[in-house]
């Protein structure tokens, strides 16, 4: 039995106790910390668990934990991740990696002296079979030259998380919708961002301009194989939470949506369709926690490593310090 105990909690953190403690075989989850009620509540009432706490430290001292799973606030991750580690533990941390690139490095630092351990952070998109598939096909060239790529990403936020110390003030927009698109790209690609350009505006919740952020933005990512990025972000969708994609290329081109059942279509220059196949997800982290777990299982490679997400945070305070200058930013180093 793999026993997980979580930190913090939110959106991302109550996904991950569904997988661990109710969906993955021989998986449970023993304890939470969270200052969060809600999360407090759910563990205890839902999840019947005895070992619910405020304090991390209250939850590092249980024994025989093999997982502890960071979902507090990025700028939160690299206190949490350390204690974390020396309490030895294998550690699942939730994106953002960190709130800035420093932080990022300290952290890749710290778990490079921890070799034994598994350690990763959630990129969900990587797991999803029609993404994959997306992938593939770009390697092995069947959409030609990509030229271009669209992103969105949407969800339908609560007055509460406007406030000055709700979820979005606390992440802000580019760390919050758009790192897993900024990720998407470079996975789906293999190809770094040149430079990036962001405009945005508050158009339901004003106060999000006083704390630098915003509920809607656009931005322009330019790749360094010379491919143009779009990138379009919305809290104010009435559908919820999801995302769709588009990749065009001088052969064809393909998409991806999670709202639609069916997804993915591709002309190539043989004239035959190709399609995508999807698997409808209420829990878009499991699939990629069932990797994660059979890598502290079975002591196997992890997909991805930690200088991806380290990039990827690079590129969203790119787009933040766009938005706030309002000029394009290089990521030439």
């Amino acid at each position: 039995m793999i026993r997980a105990g979580i930190i913090g909690w939110g959106e991302n953190g109550k996904k991950v106790a569904q997988a661990l403690h109710f969906e993955i075989k021989d998986t449970e989850v023993v304890g939470v910390a969270t200052d969060d009620p809600i999360g407090r509540d759910y563990a205890m009432r839902k999840m019947g668990l005895k070992h619910v706490f405020t304090s991390p430290t209250q939850l590092l001292e249980l024994h025989q934990i093999d997982i502890i799973c960071v979902c507090s606030d990025g700028d939160l991750h690299l206190a949490h991740v350390e204690d974390s580690i020396r309490s030895g533990s294998n550690i699942f941390i939730d994106h953002p990696f960190a709130s800035n690139v420093e932080d990022c490095k300290k952290l890749e630092k710290m778990v490079d002296s921890y070799p034994s351990y598994k350690t990763t952070v959630a990129f969900p998109r990587r797991f999803i079979s029609g993404l994959d598939q997306i992938q593939k096909e770009i390697a092995k060239g069947g959409l030609g030259d990509i030229l271009r790529i669209e992103c969105q990403t949407f969800e339908k936020m609560q007055i509460q998380d406007a406030a000055p110390n709700g979820r979005i003030a606390r992440k802000g927009i580019f760390m919050d919708l758009m790192l897993q698109d900024i990720d998407m790209v470079r996975w789906l690609t293999g190809t770094e961002y040149e430079s990036v350009y962001v405009v945005g505006n508050a158009l339901k919740y004003p106060s999000l301009t006083r704390q630098g952020d915003v509920d809607s933005a656009i931005a322009i990512g330019k790749l360094t194989n010379g491919c143009l990025v779009n990138f379009i972000s919305s809290r104010l969708v009435h559908r919820g939470e999801g995302f769709q994609l588009k990749v065009v290329g001088t052969n064809g081109e393909l998409g991806y949506s999670s709202f639609q059942d069916n997804s993915g279509l591709v002309s190539s220059q043989d004239g035959k369709p190709f399609y995508i196949s999807k698997t409808p997800l209420d829990n878009d982290y499991l699939p990629l926690l069932k990797n994660y777990v059979d890598a502290v299982r079975n002591s196997s490679k992890i997909k991805y490593d930690l200088k991806d997400a380290t990039e990827a945070t690079r590129v969203a305070v790119a787009m933040t310090k766009s938005f706030l200058l309002r000029q394009e930013v290089s990521l030439k180093d």
